[in-house]
């Protein structure tokens, strides 16, 4: 199994892998040896569709090497591209969209796989959540990170966003059914939990549980050292949230709350729902209650309409430091979006200058924050060997910062690290262990 895109896709591939386990199969590392290939699929950028196809061309060598082999495409492009793949891979046997997933079993019954249980001394490993199975290093530590997702699909219809249309209207998960989901992970030996949603604040059960209701709920499950969640959409993030968050001890001091721009025209044009005054008061509210933790963002520059009036503004909230870190893009079109055909549209070269502009103020921010760690003593959650440097290791701290430390057997080996900070760089920390 091989896992494209985002978190959310890394926790439904979680999912099929214990589906798949369950009925008796194991995972391989060499697709050459694999009786069913999978690849779980993500089609929010063109970047990411034009990989799935190139590897699918990879597989199809595979397949002819051994003709009674399997190969299932799941995920969003196989729900975006369903006749378009049939016609470009018809080497591939089967697609399951994302709301698709209940068939997963039957599939595989179809296809020969028969027992109902994993076989007696069979160990559950998850498969790769790299682009390149074989190569995941960190395999050993992945358990002590564990995605759980609390809604499915979105009907914010960003206009850019291609989710809406792959992953289906919102649906939240029975609380009943997070809370066993999280006890499994903690028993498997999970010390941070993340909370999965395309907006998490959407989170809305029959029961009368909205997501700030949830979070208190979640308070009372033993075994969670840390507790996070992705993503927060601006228009459903209100002070109830905060509130919650205050209250429980065990949440990791950081949030993701995507802004996009800072120019209320783009925001419209975006539909975003929320004007950059409405997103300023919540995070003044944020800082407020939540003093010493890290707020993330993501941001678009070059989006079609964008003016270089709507560009500074953007560029001045980044440049006074509002954020500790942010996941910055030029503007992509995506095929069946109403962004895509929107006119103007800004040149390539200019979204460059931009994205190129923002990043440099937004490095300035981060490096400030990172250096403003050096003297203090961390707690890493430990993510395995640097893969730069195999003589340290590597974690991050609750705030999402990599730390980078020396590598013994006194250390290795542990969940939780405390380590003396005495360097600051732009990608994170290193230090010694104290």
């Amino acid at each position: 199994m091989q896992t494209f895109g985002c978190q959310m896709n890394v926790a439904d591939s979680n999912g099929l892998a214990h589906q798949a386990w369950s009925m008796g199969c194991t995972f391989v590392a060499d697709p050459a040896l694999a009786d069913i290939m999978i690849l779980n699929t993500c089609a929010i950028r063109e970047k990411a569709e034009t990989r799935v196809y190139g590897r699918l061309g990879q597989l199809k060598l595979f397949k002819d090497a051994r003709p009674d082999s399997k190969l299932l495409v799941c995920g969003c492009l196989a729900e975006k591209d369903r006749e378009i793949m049939r016609s470009k891979a018809p080497w591939v046997d089967a697609l399951l969209g994302p709301r698709d997933y209940r068939q997963f079993k039957r599939l595989l019954d179809r296809w020969g796989v028969a027992t109902d249980s994993p076989p007696a001394d069979a160990i559950f490993t998850m498969p790769s959540a790299e682009d390149d199975p074989g190569h995941d290093s960190h395999q050993a530590y992945a358990h002590l990170r564990a995605l759980v997702n609390i809604t499915r699909g979105c009907e914010k219809f960003c206009t850019y966003c291609i989710v809406p249309y792959t992953r289906g209207p919102l649906e939240s998960i029975d609380p009943e059914e997070i809370e066993a989901q999280i006890r499994r992970e903690v028993k498997a030996g999970a010390k941070e939990i993340m909370l999965l949603g395309q907006n998490v604040n959407s989170y809305s059960h029959d029961s009368g549980l909205d997501f700030a209701g949830l979070l208190v709920r979640l308070k009372a499950i033993e075994g969670v050292e840390r507790l996070t969640f992705l993503t927060s959409h601006p228009k459903d993030f209100d002070r109830a949230v905060v509130d919650a968050l205050a209250e429980l001890p065990n949440a990791a001091p950081r949030m993701h709350l995507p802004m996009q721009s800072a120019s209320n025209a783009v925001l419209e044009k975006m539909a975003r729902l929320y004007t950059i005054e409405e997103y300023l008061d919540k995070v003044a509210y944020f800082r407020e209650r939540l003093p010493g933790w890290a707020l993330t963002t993501d941001i678009i520059v070059g989006y079609p309409t964008e003016t270089e009036a709507d560009f500074e503004k953007t560029l001045e909230v980044v440049g006074a430091g509002t954020f500790e870190q942010a996941f910055i893009f030029a503007y992509s079109p995506r095929a069946g979006t109403p962004a895509a055909t929107m006119t103007p549209q800004v040149p390539q070269a200019e979204k460059i200058r931009r994205l190129q502009a923002v990043n440099a103020a937004q490095n300035d921010a981060t490096r400030r924050f990172h250096e403003s760690f050096i003297g203090d003593t961390v707690r890493v959650l430990t993510q395995g060997p640097s893969k730069k440097d195999a003589t340290r290791m590597a974690g991050k701290t609750g705030h999402n910062v990599t730390v980078v430390y020396p590598r013994d057997a006194r250390t290795e080996h542990r969940a939780f690290v405390d380590v003396e900070i005495d360097q600051a760089y732009n990608w994170g920390l290193s230090g010694i262990v104290a």
